[in-house]
């Protein structure tokens, strides 16, 4: 096969790919925008930060995957711009995992300190068990995904993903605990918890936007 063919082929390779992360990035703006905004209505009347943290970890990869939306739709009309796009993208999802961790830690303190005392709700146990079998599925994919496409703004949005998926399993857990036992605490503790994991993967997110 001569060197024309084989660019060929390599560039219809990654217009499937990118048809595959546009398709992957539209379910989770989807699937996380609906269950984000009905998880956080639910803890705002019930009063669970943990609940309230894994809405906005939901919200901000719904929002990730809009940017990936935008990147990967300027790659197929420009293909010379991809780099400069990627790492657009990787900034703007570690700033947005940045400020909404900072926030979710900040009224997570003062829950501890306060005493706060969250209700569970039945709704809010569904939407965190629903999203504890879909989301880990769904970073798997978008990990395969980035690494044959080598975007590291799509692996960064995988492992939001699946830190969402996580966080689903914290908040299922501290909403049980609350439940059963009227352990409070583990409610804030648990938000805390996500807060830190989103403050952390920013910073990582940052160095490698920086060091490549």
């Amino acid at each position: 096969m001569t060197r024309q063919g084989v660019s060929e082929v390599l560039t219809t390779t990654r217009s499937h790919l990118l048809v595959s992360a546009l398709r992957l990035s539209f379910f989770t703006i989807a699937w996380n925008g609906v269950v984000g905004v009905a998880a956080l209505v639910v803890s705002v009347m019930d009063g669970s930060l943990a609940l309230g943290g894994f809405a906005l970890s939901a919200l901000l990869d719904s929002s990730a995957s809009a940017l990936l939306v935008w990147r990967f739709t300027k790659e197929q009309r420009d293909p010379t711009a991809a780099e400069a796009l990627e790492r657009r993208a990787q900034s703007g999802i570690a700033l947005a995992m940045l400020l909404v961790g900072l926030y979710i830690g900040q009224q997570a303190v003062r829950a501890l300190v306060g005493g706060s005392h969250p209700e569970a709700s039945a709704f809010g146990v569904g939407l965190a068990a629903m999203s504890l079998v879909v989301l880990p599925l769904l970073a798997r994919m978008k990990l395969r995904l980035a690494s044959r496409l080598r975007s590291a703004a799509l692996r960064g949005d995988g492992i939001l993903t699946l830190a969402a998926g996580v966080l689903a399993a914290i908040t299922l857990t501290a909403l049980l605990l609350d439940s059963a036992f009227t352990w409070w605490w583990a409610d804030p503790v648990a938000a805390l918890f996500i807060a830190t994991a989103l403050v952390v993967e920013a910073a990582r997110l940052s160095l490698r936007h920086r060091f490549g």
